[in-house]
């Protein structure tokens, strides 16, 4: 590949991580500018507690990162490095935090791990897998907090009866939604793999279609493979994975309670851990990058009732789940280019 081609793609992707930062940052400034001049929620006191709370966050950060690694180098069966694992989750998150949310990252995440040298099929099952452990985690939890604090803890408080049962509609729906991918992620790749294979193949002898067929074909073979090695893994291997994503995800919603803690000194840890993953089904479906303005104008609204929410607080959340992924991505993406290319050709 042409050295100025490569050039040209790095500043297209770095351009593109400047809409969904400028974009965030405009609502940042926008609605909390005044409560930023007063560091988001009255004056905060830097005092040992506040940094050992922001440290804190930042900790929870590189455990999520660290989980997330270890989830890829578990599903790549050995094929994967622990450097690769890490190039592959950190540009995942640069994808995902450029691409729409409702799109998501996962498309170019298949993209990454074939770069890296898996083949194209296998890229697929390991990507779904991931959003099966994925799937399992929100399935599994969001019923367990049900449980122990109640549904009310999932709505914001103080909004008209409308708000609050469209809300309850959205969280509801997403939670089902989420159910029903899981079981489509179980049927695809353990329960019936074959017949999903010939139903795409079917699809794919239709006029129009039949000039990709043989390459379908080979994909899917590839994914059947990899299905079949995922069907041969041990229970360990499962417990495992679905161990170190219930890690992430955990460390990555209790970002925003560290966060909270540098500015206050009770924080209703429960209660907005239960705010945030209702807040997720609202970032899903955003049409814009990384949720980027949606999630900034909404964070405040979900933790209506559990938390005051200022500037300072959605910007330095944002900064450890989001902006950090632009920058890293940004630098990362050069140079891996550069040496996966060696792996394509």
């Amino acid at each position: 590949m042409p050295e100025n081609y490569l050039q040209k793609e790095f500043e297209i992707k770095r351009w593109k991580a400047m809409i969904p930062a400028v974009i965030g940052l405009g609502v940042i400034y926008y609605f909390y500018s005044e409560d930023l001049k007063s560091l988001g929620v009255g004056d905060v006191e830097f005092s040992s507690k506040a940094a050992l709370a922001f440290a804190g966050a930042v900790g929870l950060l590189v455990i999520r990162d660290l989980a997330y690694m270890t989830r890829v180098k578990i599903l790549s069966m050995g094929e994967f490095s622990w450097r690769s694992s890490l190039n592959v989750i950190l540009l995942w998150e640069f994808a995902s935090a450029i691409t729409p949310s409702v799109i998501g990252g996962s498309p170019i995440a298949i993209y990454l791990m074939k770069r890296e040298g898996m083949t194209l099929g296998r890229s697929v099952s390991t990507v779904l897998a991931t959003s099966l452990m994925d799937e399992f985690f929100y399935v599994l939890v969001v019923p367990l907090l049900i449980v122990i604090i109640g549904t009310d803890a999932f709505i914001p408080g103080g909004l008209s009866n409308t708000a609050e049962m469209g809300l309850r509609v959205m969280f509801f729906t997403g939670y089902g939604i989420h159910c029903v991918i899981t079981i489509l992620i179980l049927f695809v790749l353990f329960i019936a793999p074959n017949s999903t294979r010939n139903a795409i193949l079917r699809i794919f002898r239709l006029p129009g279609l039949k000039r990709w067929e043989l390459k379908v074909g080979k994909v899917t073979q590839e994914w059947m493979l990899a299905s079949d090695s995922f069907k041969g893994a041990t229970l360990g291997m499962w417990l495992k994975t679905l161990g170190v994503t219930f890690v992430s995800w955990t460390a990555r919603f209790l970002i925003l309670n560290a966060v909270l803690y540098i500015f206050f000194d009770t924080v209703q840890n429960l209660e907005v851990f239960a705010r945030q993953l209702s807040l997720w089904i609202a970032m899903l479906v955003s049409p814009t990058p990384g949720a980027s303005g949606i999630a900034e104008f909404s964070m405040p609204v979900f933790m209506q009732g559990v938390a005051v929410v200022g500037g300072a607080t959605v910007l330095i959340w944002r900064i450890l789940t989001y902006y950090i992924y632009l920058i890293i991505g940004s630098l990362l993406l050069p140079g891996w280019i550069v040496r996966t290319g060696k792996k394509i050709h």
